[in-house]
């Protein structure tokens, strides 16, 4: 698919970053209730470590993405996108690597205990995931970069729009695609990414603004 919004690898680059996140995503460990918990992680620690070392190498791409969609527009909902995008990486990704790596290290560290410290030992997961990372302190952090990168997906749905042309339903889409998103193991970030590269396709294959549609008709003889 060729686009004369985008070059073929600025449009390869678009669909592959969340396609490829989002076939990550699919192989996000889940528990049984929101807390995480020694139970949920001491069999699939690896697997936990590498869908969340996966995700600090995605945060900046994906943002790379986003601003990629923006890119040459100057307006103040643009301006609201790129703001967010840097908060998005540096608090959301910070937060990521407290939770999402750090439980997997404490995990790995009381799977190599004797079996009779893991028991004594298995509530720390917990304690550290829930008590400091979610209500806790740095609680915080998963408010502020989630927030950015909704805030980030609208701001580029309502740019496009106004600014480009982009097709409604491409920005209704980017507008829903940050919940999801931020809400990443599956179902519910897979899903968000594939909205996010409807948009992208949507947008890419629409008219862009200001540009006349391409006539039919032959021209007559003179």
């Amino acid at each position: 698919m060729d686009s004369a919004r985008f070059s073929r690898n600025e449009l390869a680059f678009l669909i592959g970053v969340p396609l490829v996140w989002g076939v990550l995503l699919l192989f996000h460990p889940t528990g049984e209730g929101e807390a995480i918990t020694y139970a949920d992680l001491q069999d699939v620690v690896t697997r936990w470590m590498v869908v969340h070392i996966g995700m600090l190498i995605f945060i900046p791409l994906m943002a790379v993405v986003i601003y990629l969609l923006v890119r040459g527009i100057e307006s103040t909902t643009a301006s609201i996108c790129r703001i967010a995008l840097v908060f998005f990486v540096v608090v959301y990704g910070s937060w990521e690597a407290l939770v999402g790596i750090g439980s997997g290290i404490l995990t790995s560290e009381i799977n190599d205990l004797a079996a009779s410290d893991q028991a004594a030992a298995a509530s720390l997961v917990e304690d550290y995931t829930s008590n400091v990372l979610i209500s806790g302190p740095l609680g915080v952090l998963t408010s502020v970069g989630a927030v950015a990168f909704i805030v980030a997906t609208i701001a580029a749905g309502v740019t496009l729009r106004v600014d480009a042309g982009a097709p409604l339903s491409a920005a209704i889409l980017l507008g829903l695609c940050g919940f999801l998103i931020t809400a990443h193991p599956p179902p519910f970030g897979p899903i968000g990414l594939v909205l996010f590269i409807a948009a992208v396709v949507i947008y890419a294959r629409s008219e862009p603004a200001g540009r006349p549609r391409a006539s039919m008709q032959q021209p007559n003889p003179t």
